[in-house]
């Protein structure tokens, strides 16, 4: 088991404004973590810590030995995304490969050939030439997890990825994320506890302080104590999860 990430005492925040705090978590290859917590609980910033887009206003972030731009890929909120810019989808899934060419957009037949065959896996190959404006939400979802893979990442985020509004999508999403926690580590964070939990192996809470459970079981009846606003939707035989109230000065990362 290869560690990929490793905080350390972490807090970080915005203008000297605290809003994550002394967070200590770790991030191993094999893993399948799911990130639950209210709103402007620190879920946002947490990946922004990840993804080298926020410094620690105290504590230090470890990443894997030798990694570079292809460390973690992300999917975005929907939300957060422009639909009405006018690019391809084939240019969206190359855009995924920014970093590794340092701004350059000079994309090799072998890039190209991967993005294709990305977009292939997901079944929407036949949209290549068509901008997002065209897409459906699960269409769009599909382009962006492709473009979050063409760099070949070792830690693939996903953010609120049930505000797709696919359903058709949901439970190819979830096969294919298992397929893809074989060779990457996965992190989730999602509103819909009863869902995810279904899937990931582990669950972290943010609510200004991270607190790590090393299980995906939790307990309805221990949502007051936790005082966390989430939804919970079941489907089928799925279980209904929520988390416990924390003493964050016992809780130690990956007990």
């Amino acid at each position: 088991m290869t560690k990929l990430l490793k905080f350390n005492n972490v807090s970080a925040g915005y203008d000297r404004e605290v809003v994550l705090r002394d967070v200590n978590f770790e991030v191993n290859d094999n893993d399948f973590i799911g990130v639950i917590g209210p709103n402007g609980g620190g879920k946002t910033t947490l990946i922004k810590l990840i993804l080298g887009l926020l410094k620690p206003l105290q504590g230090t972030i470890e990443r894997m030995e030798g990694s570079n731009g292809n460390f973690a890929g992300y999917l975005p909120q929907q939300s957060l995304i422009d639909r009405k810019f006018p690019i391809t989808v084939l240019d969206i899934v190359l855009s995924g490969l920014m970093s590794e060419k340092n701004g350059i957009a000079r994309y090799t037949q072998a890039d190209k050939n991967k993005a294709h065959e990305l977009l292939d896996r997901m079944g929407i190959s036949k949209l290549a030439s068509r901008t997002s404006m065209e897409l459906s939400g699960g269409q769009l979802q599909r382009v962006f997890i492709s473009r979050a893979l063409i760099s070949s990442p070792r830690l693939l985020i996903l953010d609120e990825p049930n505000t797709y509004v696919d359903n058709r999508f949901e439970s190819d999403l979830y096969q294919l994320l298992g397929e893809l926690n074989k060779s990457m580590a996965i992190m989730i964070v999602s509103h819909d506890v009863g869902t995810i939990s279904y899937f990931v192996k582990t669950i972290a809470c943010v609510n200004t302080y991270l607190h790590y459970h090393s299980s995906n079981i939790i307990t309805e009846e221990q949502l007051a104590g936790y005082n966390c606003p989430l939804q919970i939707i079941t489907h089928g035989d799925v279980p209904h999860t929520v988390l416990q109230k924390h003493d964050h000065l016992h809780e130690h990362p990956h007990d």
